[in-house]
């Protein structure tokens, strides 16, 4: 089926894959296009994709869908095309129809803590592993690998920190940017800490870890505080 969607997601997953995942404007639907799955090499060769561009793809759902992911689709990158950019003012008004307050309202009560405060869900269950959310703040720091984690309080107040920001144009421009060898931080917190933002949050595929059952982690993947001026 042809689609028209908007990007709100594109995310770094580890290697050379990407996930890219949208909003269909008209019904609210959220897709993900992960069959096939998504590398920095197609993007590049797409043009470049970002958040806030709209597409026109043909997509269809995954024959089998292991909930919580239950957004994940078949796609066809060479029917992809570009159509327009979305203002950020824009995007902000669709954001907000579809805005949970809450973390937990968007995903259920989590099922694991770590160390790092980071949190985690079941591997199997729930009604989506991709939301939208109203934070009355979100604050960028440095883990002790120099990796970006975020806290951040919900619109409902619950505190929630230490979580992975997965925003694929964030971890390029650690590597290829001149203007981030120094300044890196500098220019996160510049594009990203802010009050009264929209987050993009997501549950990350389930994996075994050496001190926690198998889980799926919270992760941002997206910050609309304000529209980015380095991280383009």
């Amino acid at each position: 089926m042809r689609r028209e969607i908007v990007l709100l997601d594109v995310t770094d997953m580890g290697g050379a894959h990407v996930c890219i995942a949208g909003l269909d404007p008209d019904s609210g639907q959220q897709l993900r296009l992960s069959d096939p799955t998504p590398t920095q090499a197609m993007v590049r060769k797409l043009g470049g994709l970002r958040p806030g561009d709209v597409v026109s793809i043909e997509w269809q759902p995954a024959r089998r869908v292991t909930s919580p992911h239950v957004e994940d689709g078949a796609w066809y990158p060479v029917r992809l095309k570009k159509v327009r950019r979305t203002a950020f003012e824009e995007l902000s008004e669709l954001l907000a129809r579809y805005a949970f307050d809450s973390v937990e309202e968007a995903f259920g009560a989590h099922c694991v803590g770590s160390g790092n405060t980071n949190h985690a869900w079941p591997p199997v269950g729930g009604e989506r592993s991709l939301a939208t959310l109203r934070v009355r703040y979100v604050r960028a720091a440095r883990d002790d690998r120099g990796k970006v984690r975020l806290a951040f309080r919900d619109g409902a107040g619950a505190y929630w920190q230490s979580v992975p920001f997965q925003d694929l144009q964030v971890k390029i421009h650690q590597t290829t940017c001149d203007g981030c060898t120094s300044g890196f931080f500098e220019n996160v917190r510049s594009d990203f800490d802010g009050n009264t933002a929209i987050l993009r949050i997501g549950l990350a595929r389930a994996y075994d870890h050496p001190d926690h059952p198998k889980a799926c982690w919270l992760q941002v993947t997206n910050i609309f505080a304000r529209e980015r001026g380095h991280f383009l």
